[in-house]
């Protein structure tokens, strides 16, 4: 199963590490009552969307969506909570965990219709455009034809003396 070319698997991968960013503030928000700074918010999304692109080659089933999201939202909670130091009063465990869950599972089930519904896009377009030939791998080892060779000692006798300058002796 051929998957898209480069520019939309980085599109895809930059995709998921925004969305799961972008929940992992809002769940954590939601159960602090406050949103973390942006330059933090950024850079942490950021570094998201560049950690999945290493899964740009592959399809992002909802298991491998999973892992993606739930470390991105263990992770963006642990840096989240370590950069905040602003805390009036200590969030509540229960509902920060049931946000971060509630988040996984909404980001992993959008994602998931999402990268089927983009990859059947994109097979369904590359069925219809023209292919281009490919060539054939090499089976035997390239045999090149020569030409037939002229023996040379009947074309430069007559041609050319042998005989060079007279030699100057000293």
């Amino acid at each position: 199963m051929a998957l898209p070319t480069a520019p939309l698997r980085r599109a895809r991968c930059a995709v998921v590490g925004v969305v799961n960013g972008t929940l992992a503030v809002l769940a954590h928000s939601n159960a602090d009552g406050e949103l973390p700074d942006a330059g933090l918010v950024f850079s942490l999304v950021g570094l998201l969307a560049w950690a999945t692109s290493g899964f740009a080659r592959h399809e992002l089933t909802w298991t491998r969506l999973l892992l993606l999201i739930g470390g991105g939202q263990a992770a963006m909670h642990v840096l989240v909570s370590l950069a905040v130091s602003r805390h009036e009063h200590p969030a509540n465990p229960a509902h920060m965990i049931v946000s971060h869950v509630l988040a996984t599972a909404l980001a992993v089930a959008l994602l998931t219709f999402a990268e089927r519904t983009v990859l059947a896009l994109a097979r369904a377009v590359a069925s219809v455009l023209p292919r281009r030939p490919v060539p054939l791998p090499a089976s035997a080892p390239l045999v090149v034809a020569t030409p037939a060779r002229v023996p040379v000692t009947t074309v430069l006798p007559a041609v050319l003396s042998w005989r060079g300058p007279p030699a100057e002796q000293a």
